[in-house]
């Protein structure tokens, strides 16, 4: 309803309802904090006037507060300081609302299958349990036990919504997954190093695997995930050895450039494999903060590993492109979505139906005509810069 999109989108924007009543105000519509919480709880319609200046602060098209699409997730893991606010959680959980929502959307425009294979998370009767769970999902993906070159693109490619969200130091990340088709998200955010966002995906992804017995041993169970994941026993035993006295910076170092995890995860890798002991772990750790590597590692941001998530962006040009969504509707669900000058020149599947529909003397007139101008073209060599007509030629 009118009144759940208006306070959702408020939230996503981190406003209290007097920020949005003054904001109004400064738009020339005055009403109080009580009108506008009427009409988030839906006693109140607000007219046209004032759903103009709600769609204006809240950067939304008033079209946004009309649709009945609500999605409905189930959250598994929300990891955020002790000190992040009600509001700050409230702003992050509208902001993920949001984006999948697009998501779902774009999917439906596409005309997307949902995903078959609905995830079972397994009960573990403490976190060392992930160990195997791990082993398993990679046999699973088919991943042997080499490095995964992108988180993103793997659990993208699996069905997974990956999101990203502003950067917060009050946040960490969420994972959960759709209501209504169960389809699993993770999410983490921007502006930190690759490799804590590689760890936070796979960390956020665990919780839709595994749990404890003991509810609050479930952090601890999707980080034994998340690790075991990006750097299996196997490679670490193989690496670095099955029992080690000390180890050198420099090790650690090599294995998070090929494996892709900061070296205070690794660390924590070895404790738990009992490759280092609890005491010589919490020496290392002292020496971690002593550097002030718990805030910047060093070799973070040499790290080769792609983490940006592709797939949605990818969705949407495809939909343009297919003529199923307009420019500005591309625009709403990505913004920043620009079209070249060669993409307006896009035949639109409306036009192909057309010509589709001709009867087949004028159909071939009109496609022998673009083969005879794509022909002259190649022929001329201010176009054909390259010779590649002959390299198809001399290679086919």
């Amino acid at each position: 309803m009118i009144g759940d999109r208006i306070k959702r989108k408020r939230q996503a924007f981190g406003l209290s309802l007097q920020d949005l009543a003054d904001r109004l105000e400064g738009l020339g519509i005055k009403l109080s904090r009580a009108a506008l919480s009427n009409y988030e709880n839906n006693k109140a319609t607000p007219n046209a006037k004032t759903l103009w200046g709600i769609a204006k602060i809240l950067e939304a098209s008033m079209d946004y507060f009309v649709e009945e699409r609500n999605v409905e997730i189930v959250l598994q893991g929300f990891r955020k300081k002790a000190s992040a606010t009600q509001t700050k959680v409230d702003q992050m959980k509208a902001f993920v609302l949001d984006e999948l929502e697009k998501r779902i959307e774009v999917d439906s425009v596409l005309g997307e299958v949902e995903p078959k294979d609905l995830l079972v998370q397994i009960t573990l009767e403490d976190p060392a349990g992930a160990e195997g769970v791990a082993r398993k999902i990679r046999k699973a993906w088919e991943l042997g036990d080499q490095p995964i070159a992108s988180v993103s693109s793997l659990l993208e490619s699996k069905g997974w919504y990956v999101l990203e969200v502003p950067d917060d130091p009050e946040f960490d990340g969420v994972a959960g997954y759709v209501e209504s088709n169960r389809r699993p998200f993770a999410v983490s955010r921007k502006g930190i190093p690759v490799d804590r966002t590689r760890i936070n995906l796979l960390h956020e992804a665990g919780h839709a695997f595994v749990a404890c017995a003991d509810e609050k041993e479930n952090e601890k169970a999707a980080f034994r995930f998340a690790t075991a994941l990006l750097f299996p026993k196997e490679r670490v035993f193989e690496e670095i050895g099955r029992k080690r006295d000390s180890i050198t910076l420099d090790e650690l170092l090599y294995a998070k450039k090929k494996y892709g995890l900061s070296m205070q995860a690794i660390a924590f890798r070895l404790k738990d494999l009992e490759v280092i002991s609890e005491s010589y772990f919490t020496l290392f750790f002292r020496y971690f903060n002593q550097m002030g590597f718990r805030k910047e590692e060093p070799g973070s941001k040499e790290l080769m590993f792609q983490e940006e998530p592709m797939a949605f962006g990818g969705k949407v040009h495809r939909a343009f492109a297919e003529g199923l969504i307009t420019e500005s509707d591309a625009a709403r669900l990505m913004p920043g979505f620009r079209v070249s000058a060669e993409a307006h020149g896009r035949i639109a599947s409306s036009e192909i139906k057309r010509i589709l529909s001709l009867p087949a003397e004028e159909r071939e007139r009109i496609l022998a005509a673009s083969a005879e101008a794509v022909k002259d073209a190649y022929d001329d060599p201010e176009v054909n810069h390259s010779g590649l007509v002959d390299d198809v030629i001399e290679y086919s």
